[in-house]
């Protein structure tokens, strides 16, 4: 029977960015404690973060950034003592884990394991020399250089709210690299328009689907049967690495997509079902911490084919409702309205527009 990975430890969640900063670590112990006690652990091995080495860092970020993030001090031209990303003690050591968890959950896949989820990674938005989006370190950059290192085509799925920036500036002009985001127009970064395809030999090989507010399930799932899984067949890609950002769930404080628990679990059960035999997952974005453990939890459940069960689990459900979930299941009451028929058209002229391009 196929094995898994999750990489998970205390001083991923141990962190504080402060009573009023959106982003609460809390959630990775949520979410492994929600997996654990639906069962989804089922021939899954448990393994700690490392802290990434200088070299690994390196490998995507400047001497001179990394020595100014350790000295823990405000430096706004590096995007550091922002409201976004404060300075804080700790900060340095805590996203170095993030990158060496991502790096571990690579070395678990190039074992023997087919998914492995580094439920502390995702940090799409840290550039090579400045801070942003409350990413430190670019985990995912990192991760999938190390991948093509290893002589393998990578195809990076984003499904996070916001446009995965740095991420596509590394990979724009590397054909190696498939790079797919989907995202929320006019929003945080303000990048990721439809016509960013790549450029030189990358040309072809980024595809951008910004979609507006209010966006629903049915609206995502038509995205992802008519142009990310044809795209993933035709790549062909050794490893789908895909970044799970959970901030586009309906009730989520930081965005105005709407959708429900419902897509998650299709796109996790589309992608179980695509041509690719090893799959590297990372956390990302989610400010509602019970919705981002529910999300996660379907993901990795189905990704890894699992059943999920539809009734959370008591532990889970006091914490829920501390925090105003008052729901007993895991799914969301189907939310389709019926008055944002305007969004279909939008979103099927994009798709189609993208297929013209890249030749689908």
């Amino acid at each position: 029977m196929a094995k898994h990975s999750i990489v998970y430890g205390q001083e991923y969640w141990d962190f504080d960015f402060g009573r009023f900063h959106p982003m609460r670590p809390f959630r990775v112990k949520l979410a492994f404690e929600l997996i654990k006690d639906m069962g989804l652990l089922k021939n899954t091995d448990v393994v700690e973060p490392r802290e990434a080495k200088d070299d690994e860092l390196l490998n995507f970020h400047t001497l001179e950034y990394l020595e100014k993030l350790k000295e823990e001090k405000e430096a706004t031209e590096f995007g550091l003592g922002t409201d976004d990303n404060p300075v804080l003690p700790g900060i340095f050591r805590y996203a170095s884990l993030s990158v060496g968890g991502t790096l571990k959950a690579i070395e678990e896949v190039l074992n023997d394991a087919v998914v492995a989820f580094n439920l502390g990674g995702g940090m799409h938005h840290a550039k090579s020399n400045k801070a942003s989006g409350f990413c430190y370190l670019n985990d995912v950059v990192i991760g999938i250089k190390r991948l093509l290192d290893e002589g393998l085509r990578v195809f990076y799925l984003d499904i996070d709210a916001h446009h995965g920036d740095a991420v596509q500036e590394a990979f724009y002009e590397d054909n190696r690299v498939f790079f797919l985001s989907v995202h929320q127009e006019n929003a945080f970064p303000l990048t990721g328009k439809t016509k960013e395809l790549g450029k030189g030999a990358g040309l072809g090989y980024n595809v951008n689907v910004p979609i507006p507010r209010y966006t629903e399930d049915e609206d995502m799932l038509f995205i992802f049967e008519e142009l990310v899984l044809p795209l993933i067949e035709r790549f062909k890609p050794d490893v789908l690495f895909l970044q799970a950002g959970a901030d586009g769930h309906k009730d989520d404080p930081l965005t105005s997509l709407f959708l429900t628990t419902g897509i998650y679990d299709r796109i996790g059960k589309l992608l179980k079902e695509a041509p690719v035999s090893k799959y590297i997952i990372t956390g990302g974005g989610g400010y509602d911490i019970v919705n981002v453990a529910r999300i996660w939890s379907i993901l990795w459940g189905r990704i890894t084919g699992q059943e999920i069960p539809d009734i959370l689990p008591d532990n889970f459900l006091r914490i829920s409702i501390m925090e105003g979930y008052d729901g007993p299941s895991i799914w969301d009451t189907p939310n389709w309205t019926g008055d944002r028929v305007h969004i279909k058209p939008v979103i099927r002229e994009r798709v189609e527009f993208l297929k013209r391009e890249v030749g689908l």
